[in-house]
């Protein structure tokens, strides 16, 4: 990945408990302000850190996520705007990208929400990525970004968000 864009990746790291259900709607108690961490992969440096802070605002159909990632002094912003569009499918926006706004399609699958990324312009050598949305817990979240890097599918950023 050439852009620090993919920041906005998130990572499932645990399975919720009992305890703690996860909505039954995708979108339910989003709204808030959340804190993420992860790594994301950037083609001059590997795999990096970094931290993420977003608000999100939203109803059970719509939601939009607004805030940066970075590491140390560097911020990079972002912005998702998703919204469904009829039983288990969803589309949106990604903001935050230097190839200017990329479109979001997908189809919720059980928990995991996965759509497929549409860039604005070439990153890693193609304009497609996956992003994949999964709800771990009522007050987290997960994101993980799939690319194809120099003939190789991985993980590009994979970041978890916790509710302040």
């Amino acid at each position: 990945m050439r852009h620090l864009a993919l920041l906005v990746g998130l990572y499932a790291a645990s399975m919720p408990s009992a305890a703690e259900a996860i909505p039954a709607n995708f979108f339910d108690h989003l709204a808030g302000s959340w804190s993420g961490f992860g790594k994301a992969y950037v083609a001059q440096f590997g795999d990096i850190s970094a931290t993420c802070q977003v608000g999100i605002s939203g109803t059970e159909t719509k939601i939009e996520m607004k805030g940066s990632c970075g590491v140390l002094l560097f911020r990079q912003a972002l912005g998702l705007s998703i919204r469904q569009t009829g039983g288990n499918k969803f589309t949106g926006i990604y903001t935050g990208s230097k190839t200017g706004p990329a479109t979001l399609n997908g189809t919720l699958r059980g928990n995991p929400l996965v759509m497929t990324i549409t860039w604005g312009g070439l990153v890693n050598g193609d304009r497609t990525a996956q992003m994949v949305l999964e709800r771990i817990g009522p007050d987290s979240f997960a994101q993980t970004v799939n690319d194809r890097v120099a003939g190789v599918d991985r993980n590009t950023s994979r970041f978890t968000f916790n509710r302040h």
